[in-house]
């Protein structure tokens, strides 16, 4: 599909969408699709998803980046297919691109997400003018008929003890935030000194929404974190910044611990933390206080409730009479 060059997105001056009439807006992205341009229509979306959207301008950028790419995935599927559909209320377009997803074998989750992005293309598109429909509001997402305890994988207490094994330093303390302090892989690479207070055994977190909440440190999270000298505590906990390099420094732990990572990965530490923290308390309202869930349903599908202690109890039942 071909791009064509009008004005780059990162070019694009912050206010350009603000600065445009409703009249000229209109017409601006009737000429992007008329042209295929990919990247001032993924520039509009992101605008409008600052300006509209839940998080505002707060919005983060692994959000961004990831409605970005969804919105490049539905433009992909449909420019090709007539670029006026897109100005109307087209749901076989709409429902023909979540049924190609669905045959090349995308996740119900990713679909989804795609689903997400693609209607904030058509937020935008309603934005400028170009049509006054949903037609996502008519196309239903993708049903995840997999069990929710047993598609997410956590990393057992044995794992996490055999990867601890293998670590130096700056590993010991990833593995801890992820395994003790459940962070998400966002929280990990943004942690900075400031945030701790060694002191009272906390750390304050901004996790997703920007919503902030004060995490408890374990003792050895703590005894990880002591164990930096205090002259080196400074800007960010961790010495590794990008994603990717979080992974592959997982990957290789994993490597030399032999311990699976795949469907793991970096978020099964999290998953851990909830799975150890109900094997100790017994308590899925303190699980999902320590993680920050809002929803008890959610913590559900991250603490792994385990088989033996359901045989046990169940074989601990009298016969009925």
């Amino acid at each position: 599909m071909k791009e064509s060059s009008t004005t780059p997105v990162a070019s694009m001056p912050h206010d350009y969408w603000d600065t445009l009439p409703r009249e000229k807006r209109e017409k601006v992205v009737r000429k992007a699709l008329k042209r295929h341009d990919v990247p001032l229509l993924v520039s509009l979306t992101m605008h409008n998803l600052l300006a509209y959207g839940r998080g505002g301008a707060h919005t983060s950028t692994h959000t961004m980046r990831a409605y970005s790419t969804g919105v490049r995935s539905y433009l992909a599927y449909a420019l090709p297919l007539g670029w006026q559909r897109l100005t109307d209320h087209d749901t076989d377009l709409t429902i023909g691109y979540i049924r190609m997803l669905e045959r090349d074998g995308v996740k119900p989750g990713t679909i989804n997400a795609r689903r997400s992005a693609a209607r904030a293309l058509y937020r935008a598109l309603r934005w400028a003018g170009v049509l006054h429909a949903d037609p996502f509001a008519d196309t239903p997402r993708a049903q995840d008929r997999e069990d929710r305890w047993t598609k997410r994988e956590a990393y057992t207490r044995e794992d996490v003890d055999a990867l601890l094994a293998v670590a130096d330093p700056d590993e010991t303390r990833f593995l801890l935030l992820g395994a003790h302090g459940a962070l998400r892989m966002s929280e990990l690479t943004s942690l900075r000194w400031e945030h701790i207070n060694l002191q009272k055994r906390t750390m304050v977190i901004t996790g997703k929404g920007r919503k902030t909440a004060t995490v408890h440190l374990s003792q050895p999270l703590t005894a990880a974190l002591e164990g930096v000298p205090e002259a080196d505590r400074h800007g960010h906990v961790l010495p590794w910044q990008n994603p990717k390099t979080v992974r592959l420094v997982l990957r290789a732990l994993c490597h030399h611990a032999e311990v699976e990572y795949t469907k793991r990965q970096v978020h099964g530490l999290r998953h851990a933390s909830a799975t150890m923290l109900l094997e100790q308390t017994g308590d899925i309202f303190v699980v999902a206080r320590h993680l920050r869930h809002s929803s008890v349903g959610t913590t559900e599908t991250y603490a792994k409730l385990n088989n033996r202690k359901l045989t046990d109890a169940l074989s601990t039942w009298d016969a009925a009479d």
